[in-house]
């Protein structure tokens, strides 16, 4: 029988070789129909999975919105009922699962292999059991193959195919995952931490699946015409070519995306982690349409994505710096003490800003166009002489007393009037390593200390935890910079409680600092929440100072501003206030990550004991 390749046959090639050439290119050997059943099912499990994430949701906000209009005017008896457990299996669904670590304790502690080496975090028991269940799928995937084929190029070509198929559809959520604007965010109320996570891991299946789906090509390549003719495919024909840019970027986007690497050089992975994306991007692309096959709906789907996220990225930016009357934002960086900066930007527009926000800040004096993420600590409209606002209060007894608070006028009375004022946004920017360190060493070198530069914020964006005002205790943990997510829920509810708008009966704020340096960070905003109309009702602060310098350091205001030496131990904390809480409470942390998981474990031992406790983390493991 003659070779149906004349060129090969003339080379020496025997029938059987032509035969092989078939599963090495096209979709000779692919099972198409097979392929399409996978991935239909693929789409539906995850939309069965977010479907049923969205009515858990639902159910959760609707539970918290009865609460809270049935307690915004309840005394602590009346909140009783709110405050015990009605359901054992939700109770030990949250201890055991939607709350658990992966293991005993550990979630957002590093994990160090030395002192400047980290390998990032552990997902949590949840996360580990969606992430576990998703890669064994796609394995199986893959090895549902038709085994009873004889030939081992047609087996491979259908590996090929499959492979190949998985990966580009998994880069569709892929890059929607790593959308600042993802809509899933607010739909289901997950975190973009919990999402940026699944990118990660997302990320690494793709890898895999373009590692063997290159490696099915280049059996089938080798077995065809040798290593020699193969290698001379991928440097004259442009469809493999691209197919090997696309790999080579993927692989390369894994290697270089270790938590070591990405936090040791973190401005230099995400430059290198964006051209590699968009190079591995481009070579799946071309890829896809130079032999015009199926999947190029998707990589169109991918370059919308990315376009709608980008474009709604810009005009976020330029709706919230820009202004026709006053200009565009101007940025003040003051250097505090403990190693930190109180970075305020002055929006030339009215802006309304929610607790618990997040900004992406543009700083060019430092970096020129890379954005960094940081909590929102403070937000209001200005004054017409904004100078006084940083004056530097480096008093370590910078808590007021609540008798001297009483005797003066509520500051604040306008700011929950309607006003059209340009807006503030302050941040606080703890000096470790790159863009924040010099930042802090250029505030530090001018004469007073204040650095005034051009500046830019993207955002707001939040983090839709839990409606706190429908808890009648809120418990606040924070260390360190981590007080900032904390300030303006602590003000906010504060206010509402005042003026019978929540639940909330009793707020906790407890601070856990190194030295009383860091009291100087929200000294200005704390005085001012202290002032606020019934907050010695309401608030009650600890300060845990870790290493105070002298004991005069560590006298108590009053009874509802406290100073303690020592670490804060959540479990001695939470032991103390639960017996007097007012109906449900809401635990929540923002810290370090061995700080947090402490938090976490003292929040679950006390779940399924009597009392409703529900627990929220803030954490950004970038």
């Amino acid at each position: 029988m003659a070779a149906p390749y004349p060129q090969l046959a003339a080379r020496g090639y025997g029938p059987n070789v032509t035969y092989i050439y078939e599963y090495s290119r096209g979709l000779g050997g692919v099972d198409v129909p097979r392929d399409v059943i996978i991935t239909r099912i693929i789409y539906s499990s995850v939309i069965i999975l977010a479907f049923c994430v969205f009515c858990g949701r639902i159910a959760q906000i609707s539970h918290a919105y009865l609460r809270h209009i049935a307690s915004n005017t309840a005394d602590r008896r009346h909140q009783t009922f709110w405050s015990r457990e009605a359901s054992p299996w939700w109770s030990n669904m949250k201890k055991h699962i939607l709350y658990a670590p992966l293991g005993r304790k550990r979630h957002n502690r590093e994990v160090q292999l030395s002192s400047a080496i980290s390998m990032g975090t552990l997902p949590s028991r949840f996360q580990s059991i969606l992430i576990t269940l998703y890669f064994a799928s796609q394995v199986v995937y893959c090895l549902y193959l038709d085994y009873a084929v004889n030939e081992k190029a047609a087996l491979l070509a259908e590996l090929r195919g499959r492979s190949g198929t998985l990966a580009v559809l998994n880069m569709v959520p892929l890059f929607m995952l790593a959308a600042r604007n993802n809509p899933l965010i607010s739909i289901l109320r997950i975190s973009f931490d919990t999402y940026n996570l699944l990118h990660r891991w997302l990320g690494r299946i793709i890898v895999l699946e373009s590692v063997v789906h290159t490696a099915a090509w280049a059996v089938n390549a080798v077995d065809e015409q040798g290593l020699t003719e193969m290698l001379a495919h991928l440097r004259e024909t442009p469809f493999f070519i691209w197919g090997l840019i696309g790999t080579v970027s993927m692989v390369f986007l894994c290697l270089h995306s270790p938590s070591p690497i990405r936090h040791a050089f973190y401005e230099t992975f995400l430059h290198l982690h964006q051209l590699a994306a968009l190079l591995a991007f481009l070579g799946v692309w071309f890829h896809l349409h130079l032999d015009s096959l199926p999947q190029r709906s998707w990589g169109t789907s991918i370059a919308v994505i990315w376009l709608v996220e980008r474009s709604i990225r810009l005009i976020r930016l330029a709706h919230l710096n820009l202004s026709i009357k006053h200009g565009c934002t101007n940025m003040t960086v003051q250097a505090l003490p403990g190693e930190a900066c109180r970075v305020t930007f002055h929006l030339p527009k009215s802006a309304r800003i929610e607790p618990g926000c997040h900004v992406f800040a543009y700083i060019p004096c430092v970096s020129w166009w890379m954005s960094h993420p940081f909590s929102i600590a403070w937000a209001e409209a200005s004054t017409p002489n904004p100078s006084p606002r940083y004056h530097d209060t480096t008093s370590t007894d910078s808590l007021p007393s609540p008798t001297a608070i009483e005797k003066q006028s509520h500051p604040l009375d306008d700011y929950f009037e309607p006003t059209h004022r340009p807006t503030e946004v302050s941040l606080i920017v703890s000096a470790r390593q790159g863009m924040t360190r010099r930042l802090y060493n250029l505030a530090r070198s001018k004469p007073d200390q204040i650095l005034r530069a051009p500046g830019f914020i993207e955002g707001p964006y939040g983090s839709h935890p839990a409606n706190p005002s429908s808890y009648g205790t809120t418990v606040l943990f924070s260390a360190g910079a981590g007080i900032t997510h904390h300030l303006m829920y602590t003000r906010d509810l504060v206010e509402r409680a005042a003026t019978s708008r929540a639940a909330t009966r009793r707020v906790y704020l407890i601070w856990s600092v190194r030295s009383t340096d860091h009291l100087a960070w929200v000294s200005q905003w704390m005085d001012q929440i202290l002032r606020l109309p019934q907050r010695r009702e309401i608030l009650i602060v600890k300060v845990f100072v870790s290493k105070p310098r002298r004991a005069a350091d560590l006298v108590s205001p009053s009874a509802t501003v406290q100073m303690h030496g020592g670490r804060c131990r959540p479990d001695v904390v939470l032991d103390e206030l639960l017996p007097t809480r007012v109906g449900a409470t809401l635990v929540s942390v923002c810290g370090p990550g061995a700080f947090a998981d402490e938090v976490r474990a003292a929040a679950r031992g006390r779940i399924g004991k009597g009392a409703v406790v529900d627990f929220v983390e803030e954490a950004f493991t970038w």
